[in-house]
């Protein structure tokens, strides 16, 4: 047990470590870097969940129904936003 928690935590932590790193460069705007490491957090917490605690239930059901509709909420707007500003840097 002590193993898997372990392992969850450098998951979410490396990812957020990685992708902070990614777009630490390119992103000069606080809001969309903050955005971004929360989805990057949560996307990681419901890996651990599905992934390494696949027996046991670290979220609810309706709280995992909640986050994976949150997560797919923000994918949808992460994307609309990079399109949107690569649209507008292209004209």
């Amino acid at each position: 047990m002590i193993t898997g928690i372990i392992m969850g935590l450098s998951i979410i932590i490396c990812s957020v470590y990685f992708v902070n790193k990614m777009f630490i460069n390119d992103t000069k705007d606080v809001l969309v870097r903050f955005i971004i490491l929360v989805f990057t957090l949560l996307v990681a917490l419901f890996i651990v969940d599905k992934v390494i605690a696949f027996r046991i239930k670290l979220l609810a059901d309706e709280t995992n129904k909640e986050l994976f509709d949150l997560i797919k909420t923000l994918i949808l707007m992460i994307f609309s936003y990079y399109f949107g500003t690569k649209n507008n840097k292209n004209e």
